[in-house]
């Protein structure tokens, strides 16, 4: 059984690739002692963590089925050691004194858990709506304002088709790109308080945007008999 040093090793969430061995009784501390060697090999790659050892009897009771679990931080680095010539030198030398032989498999639940934690965390959806959403807003009133003399002049449904793509072209581009990384930290956190700090963050930026749309001179829009129980904007055709 694996001691609780060795579970820490290996609910760690890193790589874990497990070698079965069978090896008659008599040479379980030969198997120990070439285990240590390559453990002691190891420990001069990058990212390696440990090995893990246990036995278990066979029915013949003359046998044991020996688990060894070595462990690296990332994939790549276990695969360096694997496919190393200090590695194969040590089993070259194992195979000549003991007869030994191995098969290594994957262990799989260890594998998926090393890639979860790779993955980023799902990110709320209603989060990245919030922040089309603010991206939305400028761009559409940006392009009724440049577009106002060309567009403008378009069949409505032509229009809007154009226009359309336009605004998912700049938002999908630029401002949705540009808006993830400057709230990434508000898209990954769970925190209340963090996501109440990005919520409070957006409405004003939106007002704020409001506020510029509406009043600015020159925009192609009048704005002066507005009452504050009228939320329509009037265009100037």
């Amino acid at each position: 059984m694996a001691s609780s040093n060795d579970s820490e090793l290996l609910d760690s969430g890193h790589f874990v690739y497990t070698i079965h061995s069978v090896i008659s009784l008599e040479k379980k501390q030969s198997f120990e002692d070439f285990q240590h060697q390559m453990n002691e090999a190891a420990q001069h790659f990058d990212g390696y963590r440990g090995q893990s050892i246990s036995f278990q009897e066979k029915d013949d009771g003359q046998h044991l089925l020996a688990t060894t679990r070595i462990v690296f931080e990332a994939l790549d680095q276990c695969l360096h050691w694997l496919d190393s010539s200090e590695r194969r030198n040590l089993l070259h030398r194992a195979e000549s004194l003991m007869n030994y032989r191995y098969r290594g498999t994957l262990e799989a639940n260890s594998f998926d858990q090393w890639i979860r934690m790779k993955q980023p965390e799902k990110v709320p959806i209603w989060k990245v709506n919030f922040l089309v959403w603010l991206a939305l807003y400028p761009s559409v009133m940006l392009l009724t304002f440049l577009g106002s003399s060309s567009l403008g002049r378009l069949p409505l449904p032509f229009n809007m088709l154009i226009s359309n793509l336009i605004t998912v072209l700049l938002t999908g581009h630029f401002f949705v790109p540009w808006l993830s990384r400057l709230y990434e930290n508000w898209l990954q956190n769970s925190s209340l308080r963090i996501t109440c700090y990005g919520i409070i963050s957006v409405l004003l930026m939106q007002l704020v945007l409001l506020a510029l749309f509406s009043f600015l001179p020159g925009m192609p829009w009048d704005v002066s008999d507005l009452r504050p129980h009228e939320f329509v904007l009037s265009v100037v055709r």
